[in-house]
């Protein structure tokens, strides 16, 4: 009898094994959970030129399938001239996952559109000022404001803010300087969180971390000999990695050669010569570093880019950094800020 009752519990102890995990977060022992659950999809903001500029907040379900099939949400046109659709870089998105909204920031018209997912409605917001990559950490939307109009000079003053994400303002939370070797400004800035209260943004060859928790920011420069002739390494497409570290977009010009390499960069020592994780010159891609957007789902591994290609046309890349392989498309109009739901 009691064989009998070992081997039932070893049988229910292996359904739920198999199926036990159909609707929960795709985990283990050395990542970090993502926020929803797996296989949720992305948002993904498409622009045309049709009499006027349309913008259309679509999502993609995934496993993501080529050709893409676009599930719009909502689309809307803009008036104003001002809103040419290839006027502003495209990496100025972020998303609320605590109540499902989606920001995207047009930094030269000083707006930022909040869209509610739930009830397929948008709210322009005035926000003024250079500020720029929008991230979300645990409920609260920050931002990096650069100095010089948003383009840095030596030595670089930055601040960190907070946005009220009901009419726009914004609230000094830290400030901090720090010698250039590089460049560092507001058109090629992105962000990331860990979602436990550090925020790390990146611009050129500088990462800049702040503390929610204590209000405090650090500059690092992940190329101490960085030298614009025999050293030139900038960074751009910054995501947090489910194992803790940064991933990140390295295109380099140095003695060595050149090359487009997505990198990890080492959390504890961040200094130190990234891994390369997958190479883009190798596999023929050719990334936009100003009109670009970048995503990256922890639950399978895949970081996904959107890349300007020229005053027509956007590439879209899925790239599986388990097996480094891709998928891609080319589109006839312009994309930008793609979010991952989870």
């Amino acid at each position: 009898m009691k064989r009998k009752k070992i081997k039932i519990l070893i049988f229910l102890v292996s359904l739920f094994a198999v199926f036990g995990c159909e609707n929960c977060e795709c985990l283990d022992d050395n990542t970090i959970p993502p926020e929803g659950l797996c296989d949720t999809g992305l948002f993904i903001m498409r622009s045309e030129e049709i009499g006027q500029p349309l913008f259309s907040l679509d999502s993609l379900s995934k496993p993501i399938n080529i050709p893409l099939a676009f599930q719009n949400i909502r689309q809307d046109g803009q008036d104003d001239n001002q809103f040419d659709v290839f006027n502003r870089p495209s990496n100025y998105d972020a998303y609320d996952v605590i109540n499902n909204q989606y920001y995207i920031e047009f930094p030269l018209q000083q707006r930022l559109y909040k869209y509610d997912i739930d009830t397929q409605t948008r709210q322009e917001i005035i926000v003024a000022g250079f500020y720029s990559a929008p991230v979300f950490n645990n409920g609260n939307l920050f931002t990096i404001t650069i100095d010089n109009f948003g383009y840095a000079t030596d030595p670089a003053n930055y601040t960190i803010e907070s946005i009220n994400t009901n009419d726009g303002s914004l609230t000094t939370l830290a400030s901090n300087s720090f010698p250039l070797q590089s460049y560092f400004n507001w058109e090629s800035m992105s962000s990331t969180s860990d979602g436990n209260g550090i925020i790390y943004f990146i611009s050129g060859s500088n990462l800049i971390t702040f503390n929610t928790n204590t209000m405090t920011t650090q500059y690092i420069e992940l190329v101490p000999d960085f030298d614009f002739a025999t050293n030139n390494q900038i960074f751009f497409g910054l995501e947090m990695r489910n194992n803790g570290n940064l991933l990140a977009i390295r295109d380099r010009n140095t003695d060595q050669g050149e090359g487009l390499e997505l990198v990890e960069i080492n959390i504890n020592n961040p200094a130190e010569n990234p891994t390369i994780i997958f190479d883009f010159k190798a596999s023929g891609i050719v990334l936009n570093p100003e009109f670009y957007a970048t995503t990256y789902d922890a639950c399978d591994d895949t970081y996904y880019i959107t890349s300007r290609r020229d005053a027509a046309t956007t590439n879209f890349y899925e790239i599986d950094l388990n097996s480094s392989t891709f998928k891609t498309e080319n589109f006839d109009f312009y994309l930008m800020g793609i979010e991952n739901k989870n």
